[in-house]
């Protein structure tokens, strides 16, 4: 399922949210582009269905933002916040560590709160082995 994107300049997409299922208890939401106040909506919905469906895991992979602003940050700490009261399974996020789309007060601010990984292989990992220990 891919989000619909908002419109950048000259009606090139600024931001989209694509969901995959790469193993079978865990779903992938991958954003691309520019996650600010006019963009986070997109990713708000598009985090809203990774939730609905039956997968105890969720990766939100970042690597492939362009830039981000506190809206963007706000977006993720609330999809956090409702995937632990949802009872969601492991939460992980694929930030590279050398992002300069996203500042690294923001990368800090998420590691408190997320897994976070500089790829999705290793998040993927994660969840795989988070399901082992739940089995």
């Amino acid at each position: 399922m891919e989000s619909d994107a908002a419109p950048g300049s000259a009606g090139a997409p600024a931001v989209a949210a694509k969901l995959t299922r790469p193993q079978s208890d865990t779903t992938v939401c991958s954003v691309i582009g520019t996650v600010d106040s006019d963009t986070a909506p997109i990713l708000r919905d598009a985090l809203a269905d990774a939730r609905c469906d039956d997968n105890a895991h969720l990766v939100i992979d970042m690597s492939a933002v362009t830039s981000m602003d506190s809206a963007g940050l706000y977006t993720l700490f609330v999809a956090c916040h409702k995937h632990s009261i949802g009872g969601g399974g492991h939460l992980a996020a694929v930030i590279p560590l050398d992002s300069p789309a996203i500042p690294d007060l923001y990368v800090v601010s998420l590691n408190t709160t997320f897994d976070l990984h500089s790829d999705l292989v290793g998040a993927l990992e994660a969840c795989a082995s988070a399901g082992e220990s739940v089995s």
